[in-house]
């Protein structure tokens, strides 16, 4: 007997991952299955309608819509004395960027 089978599965959009296990997409029966399925594992839709798995979705959320960054931070260098250049990282995705400190004090210059 043949039989055919209608299923649904989701895809990240950026890097091709599916929801399930790496490597192995789960397939759902219905729409609403799998988006259920996907947004209890973490996974968003963007404005654009396109789905990211909780990997990419940081990234490509900060791309649009800007990085949560911490306030600049000037660690101290063993003999108390302040450090050359000061840091901050995103709080969503986690990219670090750092300036150096000038004499005028917290004036560096722009991200690299």
């Amino acid at each position: 007997m043949i039989q055919v089978h209608t299923c649904v599965s989701v895809h990240c959009d950026q890097c091709d991952q599916a929801v399930g296990r790496l490597g192995q997409a789960r397939h759902f029966r219905t729409e609403h299955a799998a988006i259920t399925a996907a947004t209890a594992a973490r996974w968003r839709i963007g404005p654009d309608g396109l789905w990211w798995c909780p990997l990419c979705a940081p990234a490509l959320i900060c791309q649009a819509a800007g990085h949560r960054f911490t306030p600049w931070c000037s660690p101290q260098i063993p003999g108390g004395r302040p450090a050359p250049s000061e840091y901050r990282y995103c709080r969503r995705c986690c990219v670090l960027e750092d300036r150096p400190i000038t004499a005028q004090g917290r004036e560096g210059g722009g991200p690299r």
